[in-house]
């Protein structure tokens, strides 16, 4: 049944998870210790919203937020009054106006302000 398959599919990649953050955990240090992710799976949150879930669309975000990233690490290293935090902002605002779309959408539509456009 479909409600299996999900199941099956979903205990597949949340082991395959595990497995990935057992050698991100014990890996390098051997044992766990406070700020080892890099926030990796929030990352990964905001490149599927942005994306919204379609595979070019996640494709172009992930390009996105690893230029973001890319340069915060440049912008740290290269400059004394800007901190990489700025990053963090930046990715914060996307998911914002991403998710304010998403919810004003229901309304917009039914109050008759929304128009559908054609491309």
């Amino acid at each position: 049944s479909i409600r299996k398959q999900i199941i099956l599919a979903m205990a597949i990649s949340g082991g395959l998870a595990g497995m990935v953050g057992i050698n991100e955990v014990l890996g390098y240090r051997h044992r766990y210790y406070d700020g080892f992710s890099a926030n990796y799976g929030f990352v990964g949150i905001a490149v599927a919203l942005l994306g919204r879930n379609h595979p070019v669309g996640v494709f172009l975000a992930a390009i996105l937020f690893a230029i973001l990233l890319r340069g915060g690490i440049f912008v740290d290293a290269f400059t004394m009054h800007v901190s990489k935090d700025i990053v963090d902002m930046l990715q914060g605002l996307v998911i914002v106006f991403v998710a304010a779309e998403a919810i004003f959408r229901g309304p917009l539509k039914k109050f008759g302000l929304m128009k559908r456009v054609r491309v």
